[in-house]
């Protein structure tokens, strides 16, 4: 299936939210949600969370001792993830929102953005809205850490990839009546934005890709 047609399809089912994601993501998920929390949390540093989901970097942004302004337009992920993160809503502003909202907020008043698997959700021109509404958001030298599927760089993988995502796109046709497409190029997306682009890793045949980026000082 196309990820988005999964990704809205398990959106409208939170229990099996995260169950899905392993799946859809060959288990490579959990990797990608410690490698963006990992390059945003500090102790004591403010994080945007774009599309929390239910909550998987949420939780592990707090465990690092962040503070998140975490963001999701269905408030029923919302709900899942306020019940995950209890005991810990001291440390968390959950906000109902679109991601094209975040330039409600703030400008200048985050040391980090984080966006997991949200941003091919987006259209190109979404994307790139979001993308600078961020950079705004962030502080001068601020992080911006992202996971996403992308096209792979390699015609054989790109080859593989393709064979693979087949059956996908049938059923994403079949349930939803559309089909997405991986990222083209996310790296060259965030130096539109502004962001200079710090380190980039791949897992899945170069079809999922964490990138680290900073708004430059």
């Amino acid at each position: 299936m196309s990820s988005l047609a999964l990704m809205r399809l398990l959106e409208s089912t939170p229990d099996r939210y995260d169950a899905g994601m392993r799946a859809l993501t060959l288990g490579r998920v959990r990797e990608l949600r410690e490698a963006v929390a990992e390059a945003a949390a500090q102790p004591g540093a403010q994080v945007l969370e774009i599309g929390c989901g239910t909550g998987s970097v949420t939780e592990r942004l707090l465990a690092r001792g962040a503070r998140v302004t975490a963001l999701d337009q269905n408030p029923e992920m919302l709900e899942r993830s306020r019940e995950r993160l209890a005991g810990r809503t001291g440390a968390v502003e959950w906000l109902e929102r679109t991601a094209s909202e975040i330039d409600a907020l703030p400008e200048a008043a985050y040391d980090a953005v984080v966006a997991s698997l949200s941003l091919s959700e987006m259209s190109a021109g979404e994307r790139a809205f979001v993308l600078r509404a961020a950079a705004r958001r962030l502080r001068p030298g601020g992080v911006l850490a992202v996971c996403d599927e992308v096209r792979p760089r390699r015609a054989p993988q790109r080859l593989l990839h393709g064979l693979l995502r087949v059956p996908q796109v049938l059923l994403a046709w079949l349930v939803v009546g559309s089909v997405s497409s991986p990222i083209p190029d996310l790296a060259a997306e965030l130096r539109s934005a502004g962001f200079s682009v710090r380190a980039e890793r791949r897992w899945l045949w170069g079809s999922l890709a964490a990138l680290i980026a900073e708004r430059p000082a």
